[in-house]
């Protein structure tokens, strides 16, 4: 099962932070349950990880994960239309079961549903006869209901995260965000191709108030419908800076690495372009540590 690493990747491994998995049960088909993920990511050296599902809030069932293997699990909840969309009282009870982030629309986000060329088959399948949720009003100001909610992410101290919306609405999201005490805003996978910012962009939502840029390797992947090559995500990292960029694998996809392994793949891969360990333990370690509060 598990791939062997250099010293220098096995050494970066220890203490890593994955805050991008998706997991079993899903809708879809995933690599390795809950559980399973800790013990891999235990046996790595890993510090702690966080699991995501485009439909159901993951923070009770990271509970039970973390107590079976004995191993920091952490979940989330993202805003689609599976919980309420942009849905305040879905918010509050996954707050208080624990949710370490708060996803705005990701697979029922109308910039998503309308890039269906850009994603896999299923997940275009998925958002068949859905219109999508944009989370601004026709004047360009934030619809009312978005407010609740991050005054809850501020309240609870937890990430906000951009989800699969478009640069505009995340520009204004990210603005008020931080107008309201919200400290930790991670731009989600903002290379990936139906998001698809420019490093202008990217330097830009950071002057908005955004945290980190969180970039994922499965962007790289042949689990999407148009991968970018892993020298983008390396230009896109030193263009920033790693002091404002996590790396995640955004990975459990059945075809792909078990995320331990895709997280070690992904460090090797940036050394061997010419990263620093230094670097790569901030955007690995000390920024994932960071954004959960750890």
């Amino acid at each position: 099962m598990r791939l062997r690493f250099d010293d220098k990747v096995m050494g970066l491994l220890e203490g890593a932070i994955d805050l991008h998995i998706h997991s079993a049960p899903d809708v879809y088909p995933r690599i390795l349950n809950d559980v399973e993920l800790a013990q891999q990511a235990k046996e790595m050296g890993m510090r702690a990880i966080l699991v995501k599902n485009h439909f159901v809030e993951t923070a009770g069932r990271a509970q039970v994960a973390s107590d079976v293997a004995g191993f920091p699990v952490f979940g989330g909840i993202a805003l689609n239309l599976t919980v309420g969309g942009l849905n305040p009282r879905a918010v509050d009870v996954a707050l208080k079961l624990g949710a370490k982030v708060v996803w705005m629309p990701t697979l029922h986000a109308q910039k998503f549903i309308k890039n269906k060329s850009h994603v896999a088959n299923l997940a275009a399948q998925l958002g068949e006869g859905i219109q999508g949720i944009f989370i601004l009003k026709p004047d360009g100001s934030l619809k009312d209901e978005v407010y609740p909610i991050l005054d809850l992410i501020a309240k609870w101290d937890v990430m906000l995260a951009t989800g699969h919306i478009t640069i505009q609405e995340a520009m204004v999201l990210v603005r008020a965000a931080a107008e309201r005490g919200v400290r930790k805003i991670v731009v989600t996978h903002p290379c990936a191709s139906f998001v698809a910012y420019s490093v202008e962009d990217m330097k830009a939502i950071l002057d908005a108030g955004a945290t980190y840029l969180e970039h994922v390797y499965n962007d790289t992947t042949r689990q999407v419908a148009h991968p970018i090559k892993v020298a983008d995500l390396y230009n896109a990292i030193k263009a920033i800076g790693p002091q404002h960029c996590i790396m995640s694998t955004d990975s459990g996809q059945w075809l792909n690495p078990v995320p331990a392994q895709q997280m070690g793949i992904y460090i090797k891969d940036m050394l061997n372009l010419g990263l620093s360990e230094r670097d790569i333990r901030t955007m690995v370690a000390d920024n994932p540590a960071r954004a959960l509060g750890l």
